[in-house]
């Protein structure tokens, strides 16, 4: 009797450590599992974060080359508009010596007039003088337009205030008031949109 007794405790007692065998065994594959899912969820979160990092440096960088871009091209206009600019001063300086040459050559031309509509001989010398003037005047407008300096044109033109300055009016019917009718000193602008000098001129009213 013990015998048996003996043997079902045995074999009760080996069930039992089967069980908590089995139960420890599946409590350690759960772990595992939970481990592993722990792991995974982890290396997901942190390549988020990454990408994430990763993007917002990304837009930084375009911002920043962006930004880079049209400092370089707003440098590029202000030189340009320096270069342009540059030797204002120095034309204006050379306006009074073209005003001088149209003089000298519109003076020589009326002495020539005069010689011949008295029928003398013009004197040689004013006409070379005449020529050499002209010639002088030519290069000087040569010179002008390389570096974009215009002579305005204003008879005939309505008067604009940034452009020109009225010394005179004078009654004329025959125009629309406010119309120049003659110019009393050349108007000069330089690159087509900067005025070197304003044109005095007369208007009709």
């Amino acid at each position: 009797m013990n015998s048996k007794r003996n043997k079902k405790e045995a074999e009760h007692q080996s069930a039992e450590l089967k069980d908590k065998l089995q139960q420890a065994t599946e409590a350690e594959e759960i772990t595992k599992v939970d481990s592993s899912v722990t792991e995974e969820t982890i290396l997901e979160e942190t390549n988020s974060e990454l990408i994430q990092e990763a993007e917002k440096w990304k837009d930084i960088a375009l911002r920043s080359q962006a930004e880079m871009e049209n400092l370089r091209k707003r440098t590029q206009i202000d030189i340009e508009k320096a270069n342009r600019y540059a030797n204002i001063s120095f034309a204006k300086d050379l306006l009074p010596v073209a005003d001088y040459l149209a003089g000298a050559i519109d003076c020589a031309q009326k002495e020539i007039e005069k010689s011949k509509e008295a029928g003398t001989e013009c004197d040689v010398f004013l006409i070379n003088l005449l020529k050499g003037v002209e010639m002088t005047q030519k290069q000087l407008h040569t010179v002008f337009a390389k570096h974009q300096i215009q002579k305005m044109e204003t008879i005939g033109l309505v008067f604009d205030p940034n452009l020109h300055k009225v010394i005179q009016e004078i009654e004329d019917d025959t125009k629309e008031t406010g119309t120049i009718v003659q110019e009393l000193q050349s108007g000069y602008t330089i690159s087509g949109d900067r005025v070197l000098r304003e044109a005095m001129v007369i208007v009709s009213k």
